[in-house]
């Protein structure tokens, strides 16, 4: 299962994600780039969960199906099984120090976005004191963590 409660954060990211979320929610460059909103995608996450995501390009299709069909999650195909999608199986986001946030369209999620779109909400997360995964090596957007 996927939780998007801000309540489930720890204090130290929860005050700077809300202060930073209601800011892209408002920002004129986002919303002159296309982005009519942003919605929180994940906030704290079940070891089964980060499994799942673990198993992908890991694992057999089948395999990576099953991970996800028990931890709760969306039937994933085989192009998305064979993409990994995280790194470790210590994720900040089982702590409760990580969010992740998404750029909206037409009230839907805008996952390829722009490049622009998701460095805005970068900067914007940044500017409030938190980290954005978009800085790193193997980039993850929408992902902001203390």
């Amino acid at each position: 299962m996927i939780h998007t409660d801000l309540l489930m954060l720890k204090a130290e990211i929860k005050d700077k994600a809300v202060a930073a979320l209601e800011e892209m929610r408002t920002d004129p460059t986002l919303l002159a780039l296309g982005a009519t909103g942003v919605m929180v995608s994940e906030t704290l996450r079940e070891l089964a969960v980060q499994m799942a995501y673990f198993s992908r390009s890991r694992m057999l299709t089948q395999d990576v199906q099953a991970m996800y069909k028990a931890a709760g999650l969306y039937a994933i195909g085989p192009a998305e099984a064979a993409r990994a999608a995280t790194w470790t199986l210590d994720s900040k986001h089982l702590h409760g120090e990580a969010i992740d946030l998404v750029p909206t369209r037409k009230g839907k999620p805008w996952w390829n976005a722009p490049s622009e779109v998701w460095t805005r909400m970068g900067a914007i997360g940044e500017k409030y004191g938190l980290a954005w995964g978009g800085r790193w090596k193997n980039r993850d957007t929408p992902h902001f963590e203390v």
